[in-house]
């Protein structure tokens, strides 16, 4: 039976009852959490035909058929689609943000979240920015390891940007065009408004710069003014004021340079992200990684925290079976001191020190990553869950595990989002590289959100959890699910079986929409203050925004990215009330101690997530000065992880603060202005929104 799912919190009661009796209508109550609709209907409700929003319901829909568009019907299961529909209404399994916000978009398919850069060899620079712009601006995170980079350049290039007077932007950017040519003029470039047009302004300036040649005159006339909407991938444009920064800084950049290296590479990708954030794609998500022995090693350890730079990226020190052996020794043996050793123990000193001040960087263990890799993995994506070759890709759907489910349900729910996301492998790639190394991986990533709940209302403190070995051994029979459901279908596809099929991801906004815990972490605190960040050229964000000023939020400017606001909320998390019964077993993330939140990471890498676990740990003041004598024993083990210090920097994506201050700031809002929240970004805010 075709089942078509309606949202009873929409409907007035008696029009309910009129129609409960029809054939094919079921009616539900959808799971918000405390801001879950606010959150979807800013991030991911699309405008219909008829200038209204989508309701989740429709989203549902629209997803679930565009999914199953991507394989011939024969292929799906008997009730599948109807399974799916129910299991995502009531938020059983939530695809990401990617495919929320672009299955069955018709002509789009850009439903991928994770990407890492490739480099292209000495003759092509342009290859690997161009692949970070391009991704980036689908909404996609990107990664990019620096160890290797070296393009030399032959001379400079005289920029000059040209634009006619009639554009609606003129005097915004006129400080920046060339005194010596005009629109007009016949050596002008046009540049094109679309995301092909931007990308190939970039490979012209930065091949101008490789071959030397004498000017490059770029005509911007074409782009579409401020504000305008932007029909086919959502949002409206910021005008070319973005475009104009960052070619205008990259061509400081490499203005007198000898060469593209690491720190250059590093300060043109922050470029990148920058335009794509004030370009309004909100967030750019990016993953920055130098091994360990990189002549640049201390420069890059200290590059957010010295400069202020590079707040568009996570920054990790690649590691690997070397460099923990050697700190092993160190901290371990009694054995002869050598330089390699001193060098490793030196960088090793300094990540901790990063890590106890600013959280950063993180480490990646790129030894542990490439086993049972049949592809040499070379970076992560931005958050760390998913580890990739170059050109890599990924996509991800997440099983809510505090959803009530009983066991079968449970299990039904793995096989289904296991199903969702290789259909999706068949979504066709913006490039030809990433397609090609999509059809030879198929990789996916199967993640769960809402751990802290289900372990709670199941008897557990997350504290002992780590060390349990029902969860273990829950968590293994789960991973079954998931490996045989791939397996099998794969075979019926006739495609390669997944290299990968298993992590865990941050889940910010997707974990948001049902109120539960992100991903695998505890609850960062009972009582906290949450930090949502608003575009400044999104009329619908604006109205928001607008709306929590009027009822006295703190509403200030973002310090890091441009043309986006910060609504600071007083917010209390779900589980406070909903595990009232079980109160004693309730932990906040600064109850927790560094050695547990470490053994809960290695219990769900070991038992489940054969691709990599995104976690940040939450280092309370008390256990700051132990993360130096207890991290080195997880380095082999882990293939990667952060740290989320409890001193932490300006406009945190939350901070806590006790019973008592929440109340009074209830109280001085009005309770009727308040609902309960949970956080819903990454610990350093550089994740991706969509």
């Amino acid at each position: 039976m075709h089942m078509c799912w309606r949202d009873a919190s929409a409907l007035s009661r008696d029009v309910q009852e009129e129609e409960e009796g029809k054939e094919g209508v079921t009616y539900y109550e959808v799971p918000w959490g405390p801001n879950g609709q606010s959150v979807y209907e800013r991030t991911y409700s699309r405008i219909k035909a008829d200038g209204s929003h989508e309701a989740w319901p429709e989203t549902v829909q629209r997803v679930v058929d565009g999914n199953l568009a991507f394989v011939d019907a024969r292929y799906h299961e008997v009730n599948e689609r109807d399974l799916l529909i129910e299991y995502m209404t009531k938020m059983r399994i939530i695809p990401a943000g990617r495919h929320l916000w672009m299955s069955g978009v018709p002509g789009r398919s850009f439903i991928n979240n994770c990407f890492v850069a490739p480099w292209g060899d000495e003759h092509e620079p342009e290859r690997h920015f161009a692949f970070v712009f391009n991704h980036l601006m689908q909404g996609g995170g990107v990664g990019s390891n620096y160890s290797n980079v070296h393009y030399p350049l032959e001379g400079n290039v005289e920029l000059h940007l040209v634009c006619s007077p009639d554009h609606d932007d003129y005097e915004e950017i006129k400080q920046y065009l060339s005194p010596t040519y005009n629109h007009d003029c016949w050596e002008a470039i046009p540049v094109e408004d679309s995301r092909e047009g931007w990308i190939t302004a970039l490979e012209q300036l930065i091949l101008g710069h490789q071959s030397g040649v004498s000017s490059l005159v770029l005509d911007l006339s074409r782009i579409r003014k401020r504000g305008s909407r932007i029909k086919t991938f959502g949002g409206t444009a910021a005008g070319p004021e973005p475009l104009v920064r960052l070619l205008t800084n990259i061509d400081s950049i490499l203005m007198g340079a000898l060469y593209i290296g690491t720190k250059e590479a590093m300060k043109i990708d922050h470029e990148i992200a920058q335009c794509v954030v004030s370009g309004n794609v909100r967030r750019s998500a990016r993953m920055s990684i130098l091994h360990w022995k990189h002549p640049d090693i201390n420069w890059f350890i200290n590059c957010k925290a010295d400069s202020g730079e590079f707040w568009t990226t996570n920054i990790s020190v690649e590691i690997d079976d070397e460099f923990c052996r050697l700190v092993q020794d160190a901290m371990c043996a009694d054995k002869n001191r050598t330089p390699e050793r001193d060098q490793a123990m030196a960088v090793y000193a300094a990540m901790v020190k990063g890590m106890q001040e600013n959280g950063e960087p993180g480490f990646w263990n790129s030894s542990l990553s490439n086993v049972g890799e049949p592809n040499l993995v070379t970076a992560t994506n931005p958050c760390g869950e998913i580890v990739l070759p170059e050109a890599g890709v990924c996509n991800l759907g997440h099983v809510n595990l505090d959803a009530g489910m009983d066991d079968h349900e449970l299990l039904l729910a793995h096989h289904l989002i296991t199903r969702f996301l290789i259909r999706a492998t068949f979504a066709p790639s913006a490039d030809d590289q990433t397609q090609e190394v999509q059809d030879r991986d198929r990789r996916i990533g199967v993640g769960h959100f809402g751990l802290h709940g289900f372990l709670v209302k199941n008897g557990l403190t997350y504290s002992e959890a780590g060390s349990n070995g029902a969860l273990a051994r829950s968590l293994q029979s789960m991973a079954q699910t998931v490996a045989r459901s791939a397996a099998m279908f794969a075979h019926k596809l006739r495609i390669p079986i997944p290299v990968k099929t298993r992590t865990v991801a941050p889940t910010g906004t997707i974990a948001k929409l049902a109120g539960r815990s992100e991903g695998i972490h505890p609850i960062f605190s009972p009582y906290f203050l949450r930090r949502i960040r608003f575009s400044d050229v999104d009329p619908r964000q604006i109205e928001q925004v607008e709306e929590y000023r009027a009822k006295g939020y703190l509403v200030e400017p973002c310090l890091y990215a441009p043309n986006t606001t910060v609504v600071t909320i007083p917010s209390k998390d779900p589980l406070v009330d909903e595990a009232s019964d079980h109160a004693h077993l309730l932990e906040g993330s600064e109850e927790i101690s560094l050695s547990d939140q470490l053994k809960m990471q290695r219990v769900y890498q070991d038992a489940w997530a054969d691709n990599a676990v995104s976690y940040t740990i939450n280092l309370s003041e008390d256990d700051s000065d132990a993360l130096y004598d207890t991290l080195w024993m997880y380095l082999h083990c882990l293939k990667g992880t952060t740290v989320f210090p409890a001193k932490s920097r300006p406009q945190s994506p939350y901070e806590r603060i006790t019973k008592a201050e929440y109340e009074a700031l209830v109280e001085a809002l009005g309770e009727e202005n308040v609902s309960d929240g949970v956080d819903e970004e990454c610990s350093t805010g550089a994740c991706p929104i969509k």
